[in-house]
């Protein structure tokens, strides 16, 4: 042996291990719960304690910082001169004598050859028992984590993490995305309406919504329920259902939910921009069903969702539902910008069949009753088709609507028989939106809400935006009822998910009936509302 070789040996045999990998790594015993296959990802005092629903993903994503390294420190700069330290042992070439220093130091005897937790393995290394085998990084678009479907609690499923491993070692406990994970939900809102019609005014100050639930969640199954007591009806059941995560891009659902239709169809006044949401898209909108729905999205380009439903649940009174179908592609053909904007292009079609049902009510920008459901059996059809275009602090987006419903004369007085013929109502319209954040931050496309830095107020976000809408309905034959309305209003987000909003509205009735004369009429609405359990996500 070379006497350079034997020198430098028993150097090495002199100087702790610790001086040697400078960089503190936590001792990890194979097959234990915390073993990792790189050490480099998964120290805990390090990066943190793993969470639940793989919400720490940030960590293996591309262009994350050194592990251990102070949050304004880039990616590509070692955090400290320990961490410079241990990278260049890290590098070291893994000769024969550094890691037999390595095993008299800490690694079994006889293993001078094994690398430690954490190194890289040789090409063609053997498995060591009772550890996972390694998994090397993929850059492919499906291991993307902003790629990967979020469920209703909004965490990202964990089976798409890049540094999973492929099995987990014998006698480890269960791994942390199969745990139970309660989350309570909820939201209220309350709202004061103003107006002035050319005969009478009215104004009103009411409870205009509350919802209360929540879910559990366990690995990729979820389970959500919530009651809402809205306006002019007392509480009823509004979601149940069960949704599961079957694939990375797979999701089913089972329940009671909202059927898939339309861009923002009709989303809870909650997260809209104005005090309410489109009244075009409400109604258009078929609302929520029970029924079984399978959605698939395409990495971030595209998403196919597929529903069926029974007939029975929140439509039960109104349309009394035999068997309905719902479709829904949305596309975003902008997906591989990253800093440009984003443009979300939706169409969606619903068909059903109704038997001694009722055609929409349709209601006013002022919260009041236009049109009243007339009786209906037969087959009825909904279509839309919208998009909308999202870049930085400003947004805008719209849909247009098609109608039409079977329509019959009562003849007995009695809505649950059938009645004559009459011709099919048809109701065509839609709106446009626009929306600006003035205080600068970007909006989200996914909740129509600002993106916040923190909880705190001075980071609250102010946005602006003004909204037009026309839709008309009647029967085939005869000219229908219109309402034409325009509303501009404030938008003041803060504490996270608690905002206080005002508009103006302004709105046009074109009636073809006596008994609603047409009239123009202007008023003011203003209230507050945010979620005090829980959080926005598709539970909205």
């Amino acid at each position: 042996m070379d006497p350079t070789t034997i020198t430098i040996a028993a150097a090495l045999w002199a100087v702790p291990v610790e001086e040697i990998t400078s960089a503190p790594v936590p001792e990890v015993r194979e097959g234990a719960p915390g073993a990792s296959e790189d050490g480099r990802k998964d120290m805990s005092k390090q990066s943190g304690e793993n969470e639940p629903g793989g919400k720490g993903m940030s960590s293996a994503s591309p262009g994350a910082g050194l592990a251990g390294a102070p949050p304004d420190v880039p990616g590509d700069m070692p955090a400290s001169p320990d961490a410079r330290a241990g990278r260049r042992a890290e590098a070291a070439p893994t000769s024969g004598a550094p890691m037999a220093a390595q095993g008299r130091a800490g690694e079994a005897a006889g293993s001078a050859l094994q690398p430690r937790s954490g190194g890289a393995a040789g090409p063609g290394a053997a498995p060591q028992p009772g550890v996972p085998e390694p998994v090397s990084e993929d850059t492919s678009p499906a291991a993307d984590s902003s790629s990967v479907p979020r469920d209703i609690s909004g965490t990202v499923a964990a089976a798409a993490s890049p540094s999973a491993p492929k099995d987990m070692p014998g006698g480890t406990p269960t791994p942390s995305r199969e745990r139970f994970q309660f989350f309570p939900y909820g939201w209220i809102r309350t709202d004061a309406t103003w107006y002035s019609a050319p005969r009478e005014g009215y104004s009103n100050i009411s409870l205009a919504g509350a919802r209360i639930g929540g879910g559990v969640q366990v690995g990729p199954v979820t389970a959500f329920v919530t009651i809402e007591a809205a306006q002019a009806k007392g509480p009823q059941l509004f979601d149940a259902f069960i949704a599961w995560a079957a694939a990375p891009r797979l999701r089913l659902r089972a329940g009671q939910f909202k059927a898939p239709f339309g861009l923002r169809f009709n989303a809870p006044d909650l997260v809209d921009e104005l005090p309410r949401a489109p009244l075009s898209m409400q109604a258009a909108a078929p609302g929520r069903h029970v029924g079984l729905e399978v959605a698939y999205d395409f990495w971030r380009w595209a998403e196919v969702t597929a529903a069926v439903f029974s007939g029975i649940g929140q439509n039960r009174e109104a349309n009394n539902t035999k068997i309905a179908f719902a479709g829904k592609l949305q596309v975003s053909p902008l997906a591989f910008l990253k800093r440009g904007p984003q443009l979300r292009l939706v169409a969606s079609v619903f068909a059903y069949h109704k038997t001694n049902g009722f055609t929409p009510t349709l209601t006013t920008a002022f919260g009041f009753d236009f049109f009243h459901g007339l009786p209906s059996s037969g087959a009825s059809r909904r279509f839309t088709a919208g998009g909308g275009l999202f870049w930085r602090f400003l947004s805008a987006r719209g849909e247009f609507f098609y109608t039409y419903d079977s329509r019959e004369r009562d003849t007995d007085g009695d809505p649950f028989t059938p009645g004559d013929p009459l011709p099919q109502q048809i109701g065509a319209g839609g709106y446009a939106q626009i929306g600006a954040v003035v205080t600068g931050q970007d909006k989200d496309p996914a909740t129509l809400l600002p993106r916040l830095a923190s909880r705190r107020v001075r980071d609250s976000a102010v946005e602006l935006s003004a909204r037009f809408e026309r839709f008309r309905v009647g029967a085939r034959d005869v000219v229908g009822n219109g309402i034409t309305a325009t509303s501009a209003g404030v938008n003041w987000v803060l504490l996270q998910h608690l905002r206080v909003f005002a508009a103006v509205n302004w709105q046009r009735l074109e009636a073809a009936v006596p008994e609603i004369p047409g009239a123009t009429s202007w008023g003011v609405t203003g209230g507050v509302a945010g979620f005090f359990l829980g959080r926005a996500g598709r539970g909205d």
